[in-house]
């Protein structure tokens, strides 16, 4: 694992704290909200922007960590670069569901 690597988990993490604190804030008073209007809001561009933010930080901070476990405990060169490629096409795949999903609402 590189200093490179660690530096940028590291600030996936920071980034993920105003995030994580917007979208606490939005569920927690979303329950003020009528169905009606809950649907208008979930509609809106700037829930869909903050929740592809959202996901999109989870998942490389994720993939992040997974590639430095697969390092750690797998010890066969050719198995760990396949299921680091393995592991990082499932999150580029589940990011881009996640943001045609959003766009679908």
């Amino acid at each position: 694992m590189s200093l490179q690597h660690w530096k940028f988990q590291r600030i996936s993490a920071l980034i993920m704290i105003p995030v994580i604190i917007i979208s606490v804030s939005y569920l927690i008073n979303i329950t003020s909200l009528t169905y009606d209007e809950l649907i208008l809001d979930l509609g809106s561009t700037s829930v869909k922007i903050i929740g592809s933010f959202f996901i999109g930080f989870i998942l490389y901070h994720s993939s992040m960590g997974l590639e430095v476990i697969i390092e750690d405990y797998v010890h066969t060169e050719g198995i760990q670069k396949d299921l680091i490629s393995f592991t990082k096409l499932l999150h580029i795949t589940s990011f881009f569901m996640t943001v045609l999903i959003l766009a679908s609402i």
